[in-house]
């Protein structure tokens, strides 16, 4: 196991027990990850895929990281729609949190993989985690984007 899939379990709040096997999954197997820019004020972010319970509350703007459950505790980086909407991770006062989304209030891109293994988009320190310069690249270009079509 490497560290960046413990340190990503860990910021889940996953706590493996020691029995458990973990498989590392190449989620930028073609060197890609997958990001989203929240394209409304007020986007829910739910408990579960299923749940009515708002869990967070997102701004038109914010970055999302796509998380998609391929196996027990093992995820790649990307969207991918269940029952309507889509899991995502985001950043919450230097913490990785996750939600699940309609996909209507996101616009996706793609970020390149080189900044971490498994694709992971954090650059973790001590105290307060942040997206790493690979993810930033690609939430700002999509930024860029999105602010010329919202003419900001």
């Amino acid at each position: 196991m490497t560290r960046a899939v413990v340190t990503m379990m860990a910021m889940l709040g996953m706590i493996p027990t020691a029995t458990a096997q973990w498989e590392v999954v190449d989620s930028g197997r073609l060197g890609k990850g997958q990001g989203a820019i929240v394209v409304r004020d007020g986007a829910p972010g739910y408990e579960s895929k299923s749940s009515t319970e708002v869990r967070h509350t997102f701004t038109r703007g914010d970055a999302v990281v796509g998380i998609h459950k391929v196996a027990a505790l093992v995820f790649v980086y990307e969207l991918s729609e269940e029952n309507g909407r889509v899991q995502v991770g985001y950043l919450d006062k230097g913490k990785l949190k996750s939600a699940w989304m309609d996909p209507a209030d996101l616009s996706s891109f793609a970020y390149d993989c080189g900044c971490a293994d498994e694709c992971a988009p954090l650059s973790p320190s001590l105290g307060r985690t942040q997206w790493n310069p690979c993810f930033q690249e690609g939430r700002d270009n999509k930024l860029d984007k999105l602010r010329a079509l919202w003419g900001k």
